[in-house]
């Protein structure tokens, strides 16, 4: 494996740590503060790891790559807010995470070639429609508890 590969799998295991977890949480703190508590918690581990030397190489900071972060900390502050607020309402973690995640991946990477000039290649459509179809067979599952 990729050392980047390595990295996306590990990613891989704690967002899906964190969806369980989340869902463990719903319905019991409510959704704004919940997100808070959640962000909060990932600002100070962020801060811990930036403080350990864990800085991702020698990359300068400018004024854009700060807006960036800025904005995409809002997107991910409403998306913890939402997401609690879903599963709070009885979205099932395999719906409900599939539709999250799933529908940000297939967004994002329809967006990238125009966005930041990536190749739209065969191969990455084939990807973009099975994710989708993915999201749509899991978004659409029908349980026995919420079958008419």
């Amino acid at each position: 494996m990729q050392p980047w590969q390595i990295a996306a799998v590990g990613a891989a295991v704690l967002v899906a740590a964190h969806y369980l977890l989340v869902r463990a949480a719903s319905g019991r703190i409510g959704d704004s503060l919940g997100a808070l508590v959640l962000e909060g918690t990932a600002a100070v581990g962020i801060a811990v790891a930036y403080l350990l030397g864990v800085r991702g190489g020698s990359v300068e900071t400018s004024r854009a790559g700060l807006v960036f972060a800025v904005l995409s900390g809002l997107c991910i502050s409403g998306g913890s807010i939402l997401l609690f607020q879903a599963l709070r309402r009885g979205g099932p973690v395999a719906s409900t995470g599939t539709i999250v995640l799933g529908g940000g991946v297939a967004l994002s990477a329809l967006a990238s070639p125009w966005l930041f000039r990536e190749p739209m290649t065969p191969r990455r459509l084939l990807g973009v429609a099975l994710g989708i179809a993915a999201l749509v067979v899991l978004s659409t599952e029908r349980t026995e508890a919420s079958a008419p």
